[in-house]
């Protein structure tokens, strides 16, 4: 379906800041975003009854692997050494422009089913000219990079070369996307070099871009910084400078009390990957610590072999379930929990005054939420109902800037038999030892 303009009527929308329901009798889509006060000219609009519908903001995850989609189930009781050593780097070394592709798609799929719009991703070591044409081409809101791993690990680290040149091709075709935007991806600190670092802010530097990478997972990965500079994993990207800029670090389970202020100080973004950390064993951010600190946290899937799925409703109940568990009457409120799925993300991509809220003026990005039995009644605590009751099937529309991309219940621009067909033919391929 192409992009159009809507009416949509007898709206009971999310306002975020109130945690309630509000309505209105007409919210406009017009070039792409909300508007309340716009002049009704039913020639130029589609109407969409949306009195049996409630509308919340779309959401934002803030990290992803797009690109390992195919492995799920592939690494199952492993811990994240082992899964990424002997499993997950070899299967990203093996992926050709084919099942690249249908990874992509597949990962795609899943996140606009569930009411995800916008993704920062972590993209793969080659063929990312691909990743960026899938995420184009799905009308998602996508930031992406070739990662960058200039230390051995598992078997594989990049040519600084060659990664200089690729970077510089691939920072300049991003320009021409609508939906694209590039950002730099070191894996993590036992994959980087202080001379690798050094190439990243250059690019940085230079065109001003986000940094997006993964830091105090394992206890594994602080023994390693540590052992070689006694620092840990914050430390170590402090002293080189990675944190002088817009950084969304993934994890941060192991901090110490000076890894915290670091934090807070240089204004990271931490990507909180609930089920991913629960999955692979490794422990519980501390983000209601973070919170009190006033540290922007927002919420990501994760890779779908470290959980099994990039549903971003499923990642906003583990992490309010892990935070009642570790704080207790303490923990945070399911309304903070929204704000991460949806505004903070907005807010980690310096996108806040664009998206993650319903208002007028904003990107029209949005779910539109179908009642039914397993739905709480939304007449209490609206965020809390909306995180533990709600399910991918409840989604019956997903708009990104005003473009439907999933439309009475189905994700329109990938057909879902097609797509099984061909993850069935190239899984024989890729695992033949499994099927």
């Amino acid at each position: 379906m192409k992009s159009k303009n809507f009416i949509l009527e007898n709206v009971k929308y999310f306002d975020t800041d109130q945690n309630m329901l509000l309505f209105r009798k007409k919210i406009f889509v017009k070039n792409g975003k909300f508007s309340f006060n716009c002049k009704d000219d039913s020639k130029d609009y589609t109407k969409l009854d949306c009195s049996e519908y409630f509308l919340f903001p779309s959401f934002i995850q803030i990290h992803t692997h797009i690109c390992q989609n195919l492995a799920k189930g592939y690494a199952e009781e492993m811990g994240l050494y082992d899964w990424l050593q002997k499993r997950i780097i070899p299967y990203e070394r093996s992926l050709n422009r084919t099942i690249l592709s249908l990874s992509c798609k597949l990962s795609l799929y899943e996140l606009i089913d569930s009411g995800t719009t916008t993704i920062l991703d972590m993209g793969t070591f080659e063929n990312q000219d691909l990743i960026f044409e899938e995420i184009e081409y799905s009308n998602i809101r996508g930031f992406s990079g070739n990662v960058f791993m200039d230390r051995s690990f598992g078997g594989f680290k990049t040519d600084l070369k060659n990664y200089k040149k690729t970077t510089e091709e691939l920072i300049e075709k991003s320009k021409d996307y609508k939906n694209v935007e590039y950002v730099l991806c070191p894996r993590f600190v036992p994959g980087v070099t202080k001379k690798g670092i050094k190439t990243l802010l250059e690019f940085r530097d230079k065109y001003s871009l986000t940094v997006h990478t993964h830091s105090s997972e394992t206890v594994e990965e602080n023994n390693f910084t540590l052992k070689k500079y006694k620092l840990s994993n914050v430390e170590f990207f402090e002293e080189t400078g990675l944190l002088d800029g817009n950084v969304v670090l993934a994890h941060c389970i192991f901090l110490s009390e000076h890894d915290i202020k670091i934090l807070k100080e240089k204004k990271v973004n931490v990507a909180h990957c609930p089920s991913a950390n629960g999955k692979l064993k490794n422990g519980i951010a501390d983000i209601t610590r973070f919170y009190n600190e006033g540290i922007n946290v927002g919420i990501g899937s994760d890779g779908a072999p470290c959980n099994n799925n990039m549903n971003q409703i499923f990642e906003m109940r583990l992490a309010k379930l892990y935070q009642n568990i570790k704080h207790n009457n303490k923990s945070l409120p399911s309304t903070k929990i929204f704000e991460m799925a949806t505004k903070n993300g907005a807010k980690a991509l310096k996108l806040e005054n664009r998206t993650g809220y319903i208002k007028d003026g904003y990107d029209a990005d949005f779910i539109l939420i179908e009642d039914n039995i397993n739905l709480s009644p939304f007449n209490t605590d609206v965020a809390s109902s909306l995180i533990f009751s709600l399910y991918p099937e409840n989604i019956k529309y997903v708009f990104s800037r005003g473009i439907p991309l999933k439309y009475s219940g189905k994700v329109l621009l990938y057909d879902r038999d097609e797509l099984l067909k061909e993850r069935k033919k190239i899984l024989k391929y890729l695992f033949s030892d499994r099927f």
